[in-house]
C-alpha cells in the first residue's frame, strides 16, 4: 500500500471512530419503523455464522441480490459454498427466501456485512477467510477493501459502476491520497464508459461485462397473476400508470401527476387512470398511503387487497379504486404487469433514478425524471433505442402522461425492438464467470 493512501486509511479510520455513536444511533432511528435492523446485530460487528473456504458476495440491498442471482446460481452449479452479505433486512429476508433449500443444507450463509471498522472485520475473518470477495455495483467500502488485501484475499468488484458524478465528490481526496481502488484484484465494469472511469481511478485490471439484471428470470408466477388479476381489477380497461422504486422525497411530484391526470381524464371524458404506486422503503409504506389518501386518491394496499398468492380480493370495489399501493417487496414483476405506462422512481431525487431493466423486460415504455447520472448504462442505450423517456421536469412528466391517457402515442415501441434491445446486452453473468477463469480464482 502506498505511503499517501495508508495516511488516508488513518484519517479515515480517526473519522469513523468519531462517528461512531452516530452510526448506532442510526441503527436505532431506522429500528424503530423497522425492528428487524435490531435483529442478528452482532453480525454488524463481525460476529455470527460463516463457512469456511467460501466465497463472499456482498449485494447490499435486495435490488443488488436480485441482479447478482443469475451469477449466484452459477457459481452454486459449481458447487461453491457462498456467504451472501448485505445492509438491510430486506435484503436479507430475500435472500433467505430464494435460498432457503443452499442455507439449509449448508452451502450458503446469508449474514450482515460488518461495519466499516477493522476490528469488526478482524472478528469477520478470524472466524473465516473467504478464498475470494465479490462486491456488487456501487459498493467501495475502503475498510473491506484494505481488510482484504492485508491478509492476500483476492478482491473484485463485478457488475460495478463509478459515474463521472461519483468522481467529482472525491475528486479532492483522490488527488491528494489515491483511492482504495487501487488495492482491488480487478473489476468486472457495466461499460466501457465506466471501465475508463475505473481506469482513471487507479484501477487497470478491468474488463467490461455489461449489467447483470439483463440476466434476472422473469418470474412467471408474478406475470400470471398479474395478466389474470387485470380481468378484476381493472375490468373497464381504464389506463393504469406504474411508478416503480419511489423515493418517499419524490412521492409528492408524482402523487401531483396523479392528481392532475385524473382531472384531466373527466374533463376530456376519458376512462378514469388507475395508478400502481410503489415505494423504495418499507419504513415510508404507512406514511406514503396516508399521504395519497389525504390527496383524495382512493388507495387500497397490496396487502389489503390481493391474498398472499396474488389473488385479487373479491369484495373490493376496484372500479372504484385510484391507487394501489405495493406494499410488498420482491413482487416488482407483478406490479409491472398491470401497467401499460411506468415511470421509474428516483430520477427527480437528488440520489438518482432506479432500476429501469424489469420494465424493458415485460415490454413497458418507460419514464424516468432528469438524474440518470446513477443508470447512465442502460439509460443512454435505451434513451438511443427509443424505449426510454427522460423528462426534465414533473411538467414535462405530466404532459407525457396525459398523451398516454388519451391513447395518441404514436411512437408506440413494438414488441421485436425490446427483444432487440434486451438480446444485445445478455450474458453479463456469463462474462463475469469467465473474468473470474481466466483470472484463475475460481
Amino acid at each position: 500500500m502506498k505511503f499517501r493512501l495508508f495516511a488516508f486509511y488513518i484519517i479515515y479510520t480517526g473519522v469513523l471512530f468519531l462517528c461512531f455513536p452516530i452510526v448506532i444511533g442510526y441503527f436505532i432511528l431506522r429500528s424503530r419503523n423497522d425492528p428487524r435492523y435490531r435483529k442478528n446485530f452482532a453480525e454488524r460487528f463481525g460476529f455470527g455464522q460463516s463457512i469456511a473456504d467460501c466465497i463472499l458476495i456482498h449485494t447490499a440491498s435486495i435490488g443488488e441480490f436480485r441482479g447478482a442471482f443469475p451469477f449466484i446460481q452459477q457459481l452454486l452449479n459449481r458447487k461453491e459454498r457462498l456467504v451472501i452479505s448485505c445492509l438491510t433486512p430486506v435484503a436479507r429476508s430475500y435472500a433467505y427466501e430464494k435460498l432457503s433449500h443452499e442455507i439449509e443444507i449448508g452451502s450458503v450463509v446469508v449474514r450482515y456485512l460488518p461495519l466499516e471498522y477493522f476490528t469488526a472485520f478482524q472478528n469477520f475473518f478470524s472466524r473465516s477467510k473467504p478464498k475470494l470477495v465479490l462486491i456488487c455495483e456501487l459498493e467501495t467500502w475502503p475498510i473491506f477493501i484494505a481488510s482484504c488485501y492485508r491478509r492476500k484475499i483476492p478482491i473484485y468488484l463485478i457488475n460495478s459502476q463509478i459515474t463521472k458524478e461519483a468522481m467529482r465528490r472525491v475528486s479532492f481526496i483522490t488527488k491528494l491520497f489515491g483511492h482504495p481502488l487501487e488495492l482491488v484484484s480487478g473489476v468486472a465494469a457495466k461499460s466501457s464508459e465506466h471501465a475508463v472511469n475505473f481506469n482513471l481511478m487507479g484501477q487497470q485490471n478491468v474488463v467490461t461485462v455489461g449489467e447483470f439484471r439483463f440476466d434476472q428470470p422473469i418470474p412467471e408466477s408474478h406475470t400470471r397473476a398479474g395478466e389474470s388479476a387485470l380481468s378484476l381489477v381493472n375490468p373497464k380497461k381504464r389506463p393504469v400508470v406504474g411508478f416503480s422504486s419511489v423515493i418517499f422525497g419524490e412521492a409528492d411530484i408524482y402523487i401531483n401527476s396523479m392528481k392532475s391526470l385524473k382531472l384531466f381524464s373527466e374533463e376530456r371524458s376519458l376512462l378514469k387512470p388507475m395508478y400502481v404506486f410503489v415505494p423504495r422503503a418499507p419504513e415510508a409504506f404507512d406514511d406514503l398511503f396516508q399521504k395519497i389518501e389525504d390527496s383524495g386518491l382512493s388507495v387500497i394496499r397490496r396487502s389489503q387487497g390481493f391474498s398472499d398468492d396474488l389473488q385479487p380480493s373479491l369484495s373490493t370495489d376496484w372500479n372504484n379504486i385510484d391507487v394501489i399501493l405495493g406494499d410488498s417487496f420482491g413482487e416488482m414483476y407483478f406490479y409491472l404487469k398491470l401497467c401499460g405506462q411506468v415511470v421509474a422512481g428516483g430520477g427527480f431525487w437528488h440520489t438518482g433514478a432506479h432500476n429501469i431493466i424489469e420494465q424493458l423486460q415485460l415490454h413497458k415504455d418507460v419514464i424516468v425524471g432528469p438524474e440518470i447520472w446513477t443508470i447512465k448504462f442502460p439509460a443512454y442505450q435505451a434513451q438511443k433505442a427509443g424505449l426510454l423517456k427522460v423528462v426534465k421536469d414533473p411538467s414535462e412528466l405530466t404532459r407525457n402522461l396525459r398523451v398516454f391517457l388519451e391513447g395518441n402515442d404514436t411512437n408506440k415501441i413494438v414488441r421485436e425492438k425490446f427483444d432487440e434491445f434486451l438480446n444485445d446486452y445478455a450474458g453479463a453473468s456469463n462474462k463475469t464467470v469467465a473474468m473470474l477463469e481466466n483470472e484463475g480464482v475460481i
